[in-house]
């Protein structure tokens, strides 16, 4: 398990912040708001709660899809582990063909840090630009470059996140979906394991569907 796993939050105490906070977010047409920033430490960690603990649209505040995605995305760079020693380089968040999507997450990183490492923001629209990514998140509008996209990153451990339905199909290792108007997902732990790109046994659990094994040779 990683450092930085649960955050320092307890059972007890996550119980608490969701009822403060409500189940977690349903999906509104709002820009983006001042707690989304406290909502992105929750959100993964409150989504595997809430599967047993609350109806699902029992929600204190609405958040957009842009907004949710974004709190997931922030989240993963706590739950994954790249091969080598990053030391304190920047953590580099790539976003292609979003370019709204991309301000909210840049909005939501600003001054942050996960294990020592600032969190940066570069908008992407050519594979040849992907390097030194530590995550892609490619978007649904530029699906027709996604496999160039998604082969550049290929060589590199980068964690590919994507949302257009068939992401994992074509070899993405995290895809977003719409459940219920919630917004959740699944991974490839296949493509994981190809890149050296280790993901917690928390994050897995957070996630609806999860292809593959660990490569330890289970499911972590």
């Amino acid at each position: 398990m990683l450092a930085a796993d649960l955050g320092g939050i307890d059972a007890a105490s996550l119980r608490n912040q969701i009822n403060e906070s409500g189940p977690g977010p349903v999906l509104s047409d709002r820009r983006p708001t001042r707690r989304i920033r406290r909502l992105a430490v929750l959100v993964p960690l409150m989504a595997a709660a809430l599967f047993s603990m609350f109806a699902p649209r029992l929600v204190a505040q609405k958040l957009s899809r842009d907004e949710v995605q974004a709190a997931y995305l922030y989240n993963f760079g706590k739950f994954v582990r790249w091969p080598g020693d990053a030391g304190h380089r920047p953590m580099l968040v790539c976003v292609a063909g979003e370019d709204a999507f991309a301000d909210t997450v840049r909005k939501l990183v600003d001054g942050e840090q996960i294990d020592g490492r600032p969190l940066e923001v570069r908008d992407v629209d050519r594979s040849d630009t992907v390097d030194g990514c530590s995550m892609l998140f490619i978007g649904a509008q530029v699906h027709d470059r996604e496999d160039s996209l998604l082969s550049a990153a290929a060589s590199r451990p980068i964690l590919t996140v994507g949302d257009s339905s068939d992401f994992l199909e074509r070899g993405g290792m995290i895809q977003f979906l719409l459940v219920e108007d919630h917004v959740r997902f699944a991974v490839n732990l296949d493509e994981c394991n190809r890149h050296g790109v280790a993901l917690s046994s928390e994050l897995l659990k957070v996630a609806v569907a999860v292809r593959g094994k660990s490569a330890s040779g289970g499911a972590k």
